[in-house]
């Protein structure tokens, strides 16, 4: 029964001599149902709360363990005990069966009422042979289909990750993951995933994307290439390219895939194949946090609404083999698009688990030994982070060899910090300090210093042998301390630097102008043009005036407005 339409609400009105009908109870039970779903879709979102894993019995048959889940429509599939089924007893095997083309299927649940219970009735209207259904049991449907979802379904990742399909064909898909929003001058992250759904060849792909109010490498274009023999095996594969994101504030900045740009290669055959993506990220002077509570509070309504509530929940994804006339299962890949709703219980313990990391109690040595620290600060304002470098000697390393760190991030932001080496015992709860050779313990002769970068957030660890050690690597732990209130009181040091220092353009042409600000929380500046030279918005996208000339462009901080910064843009006509 579709009943999936929550608005609007109409509810019975009693009053003494009112006749009830059929209507009238049907509309009670209506009233408490959309009620409650409408709470459940918008509170809590839809997928798997807890349980329906989907495990092989045998090569034919597959188990799905007792669970609850919310759809689209907000209605509760409860799973009350595990349900066994035979692969071709499922409703879509047999289109599986006649299509010989695909060697996948995914297994769905889906919300279902039945009509149970046929009592005699003594109204005889709209009744056949005198008798009607006394009951309704709410259940649950496991099918199976090949089909994908029509859209990126709404999960609580899709909140602050754009996922973008490039490219679905022969039996490949290629999709483009980004943040959807990021702070001006932050470096953020895109990730390809690749995934293999049928190809049996090797493939390999490449194409261009333009990017705008973002840079890799210093360049607005980003080259996306990928060869499937480069990896090892597998159904999906995930790479990474870090972009840099300008200093701007309230505009979009884009990934868009250039036309005509996108190379299939299966194995030795050069294809032609349509492709498209463009990716969005939301540049903010706000953190990511308040953007996704500022977007769902302001057009979360619409968004749930247009989602559908046909849209099924996929509980695994079947990978299988034929035989002959008879068809095995292969593997099982469960949850393969993440429908997932985290329930309050889970909730709490995520929240609790976070503060304790936050704090350096259990588990705030997550990061030890990968470059990257576990920060906490307090409230006079003092931020600590720390972490594990490995350093590696080589064999046999000699006096006076000097050895350097790669650019370590310390998570604290910009400004003034102070870094403290100590040297790993052999000993788990051991850490030296100060000169090593102090103590007669059998520990490498070495110095260790730090040189910090303020503008990046960032450090180097310098090493220096004082004597030959057999030692291959040593590691180095480190701890990063940031005073802010510093920061705030030393205002001699603040700088603004604005890039490119020198700019020519032609008449009415339009250039980003970028404000470096040294030493300032606040990085926030207004732009201002002098003598009519043109036109600057927020963001220092500047356009030329129609006049040729000589105009000076200014920068000053909105927080400290007495640092101020100044380039000249040299204007001339097109072809001078």
């Amino acid at each position: 029964m579709k009943n999936t339409k929550y608005f609007p609400f109409e509810r019975n009105h009693y009053f003494y001599g009112k006749l009830l009908s059929v209507d009238d109870f049907r509309l009670e039970q209506k009233y408490g149902n959309d009620k409650r779903r409408m709470l459940n879709r918008f509170l809590y979102g839809a997928g798997v709360v807890t349980g329906m894993n989907v495990v092989g019995v045998d090569d034919m048959t597959i188990l799905v363990e007792s669970g609850l889940a919310l759809d689209y429509a907000g209605r509760e599939i409860v799973i009350d005990e595990p349900a066994v089924r035979k692969l071709g007893m499922l409703e879509g095997f047999s289109d599986y069966e006649e299509d010989r083309n695909t060697d996948y299927l995914y297994l769905c649940v889906a919300y279902e009422e039945e009509e149970t219970e046929r009592v005699h009735s003594i109204s005889r209207s709209g009744q056949k042979g005198g008798e009607a259904c006394n009951k309704i049991r709410e259940g649950y449907r496991l099918f199976l289909t090949r089909k994908e979802p029509e859209c990126e379904l709404q999960t609580g990742r899709s909140l602050f990750e754009s996922v973008q399909t490039v490219y679905w064909g022969r039996g490949i898909r290629v999709r483009q993951i980004c943040p959807r929003f990021a702070r001006g001058k932050s470096r953020v992250e895109m990730v390809i995933e690749v995934e293999n759904i049928g190809q049996q060849d090797s493939f390999a792909f490449s194409y261009e994307l333009d990017l705008n109010c973002m840079t890799y490498e210093g360049r607005s274009r980003l080259s996306v290439s990928f060869d499937e023999l480069l990896f090892e095996k597998a159904g999906r594969y995930r790479f990474s390219y870090g972009l840099d994101v300008m200093g701007l504030k309230d505009t979009g900045g884009t990934a868009v895939l250039a036309p005509g740009s996108f190379r299939l290669r299966i194995g030795k055959k050069q294809t032609e194949e349509e492709a498209q993506a463009k990716s969005v990220i939301w540049i903010s002077a706000r953190d990511a946090q308040e953007e996704v509570r500022r977007e769902y509070h302001e057009k979360g309504m619409d968004q749930i609404q247009k989602d559908g509530a046909d849209q099924e929940l996929y509980l695994a994804k079947l990978s299988l083999l034929r035989a002959g006339d008879a068809v095995i299962i292969d593997a099982i890949e469960k949850m393969p698009f993440g429908q997932y709703v985290s329930g309050s219980f889970l909730q709490d313990a995520l929240l609790e688990l976070a503060g304790r990391q936050g704090r350096g109690g259990a588990g705030a040595a997550a990061g030890a030994g990968d470059g990257r620290g576990n920060g906490f600060s307090d409230p006079a304002g003092v931020r600590i982070a720390e972490g594990v470098e490995t350093i590696e000697l080589g064999a046999g390393a000699g006096r006076g060899k000097r050895l350097f760190s790669r650019e370590i991030s310390h998570g604290l932001g910009m400004g003034g910090t102070a870094v403290i080496l100590s040297l790993k015992g052999e000993k788990p709860q051991e850490t030296y300090f100060g000169a090593p050779g102090v103590f007669e313990d059998d520990l490498p002769q070495v110095e260790l210093a730090a040189r910090t970068d303020a503008q990046r957030g960032t450090f180097v660890i310098g090493l220096r042998t004082l004597s030959a050690t057999p030692r291959e690597r040593i590691e180095v732990k480190w701890t990063a301390v940031q005073d802010r209130r510093e920061l705030l009181e030393d205002k001699k040091e603040q700088r603004i630097f604005i890039r490119p220092n020198v700019l020519n353009l032609n008449v009415r042409e339009s250039y980003y102008l970028e404000a470096v600000c040294s030493n300032m929380l606040d990085t926030g500046v207004c732009w201002q043009v002098k003598d009519q030279g043109g036109s600057i918005n927020e963001n220092g996208m500047y356009t030329a005036p129609n006049t040729a000339g000589v105009y000076e462009v200014t920068a000053a901080s909105t927080a400290y407005p007495q640092v101020k910064a100044s380039v000249f843009v040299i204007v001339r006509e097109k072809g001078v």
